[in-house]
């Protein structure tokens, strides 16, 4: 039973009462923001999510997590950022310079939009110019080192292969959180480059 409500108007009883009279095995999410808080607010209080399986795309991450507090659900399989338990060397240096900076943590936004300005710089230094054509051709193929590790702009289609973290919700002390988890880079999920090209339409 598919339910579209609109984004940011989320009336979440009548969401909540379809998907379940529809008894399905596992729930696909796709709510974030507000509308999410008010879906799991209304799930859990109705049973919805008890002895299901749901996925749910963006729930852990801090931005759309933090917010639900203790209210977060336990055991979803998600995407996210869970920036407080990422060891790697890259992260490390990311996380560090980022609280000396603002005196807080970073949410998944701060790592994409710190590594698309990296990426734009990488690629005016290597065009040498602003000119569109030697930008386009400087990006193809690039790569760089991001907060999650090295990742590539593919030549093909031009599609960055970061990755994202994968893993399950849980409520510890009083804040919801990403366990579990694993780093999927990008470069192994995309369609190949050929299978791209098929993909778009004649220019």
């Amino acid at each position: 039973a598919e339910q579209w409500p609109p984004q940011g108007k989320i009336d979440a009883g009548p969401v909540v009462q379809a998907i379940a009279a529809a008894k399905p095995d596992a729930i696909l999410n796709v709510t974030f923001g507000p509308d999410l808080a008010k879906l799991v607010r209304e799930g859990t209080t109705r049973g919805l999510f008890k002895d299901r399986t749901v996925v749910s795309f963006l729930t852990g991450e801090p931005e759309y997590l933090d917010p639900l507090k203790d209210e977060a659900p336990e055991g979803w399989i998600v995407t996210g950022y869970p920036w407080y338990a990422i060891k790697s060397p890259e992260h490390n240096a990311f996380l560090k310079a980022y609280r000396a900076k603002f005196n807080d943590y970073p949410r998944l936004g701060s790592v994409v939009g710190y590594s698309t300005i990296k990426a734009a710089a990488a690629i005016i230094a290597k065009a040498g110019s602003t000119d569109t054509d030697k930008l386009i051709a400087a990006a193809e193929g690039i790569s760089l080192i991001s907060p999650f590790g090295p990742i590539m702009f593919r030549k093909g289609d031009h599609q960055s292969t970061l990755g994202a973290f994968v893993g399950k919700t849980k409520v510890q002390d009083g804040q919801g959180r990403m366990v579990d988890f694993v780093y999927r880079d990008g470069a192994a999920y995309l369609p190949s480059e050929d299978e791209a090209a098929k993909l778009r339409p004649a220019q």
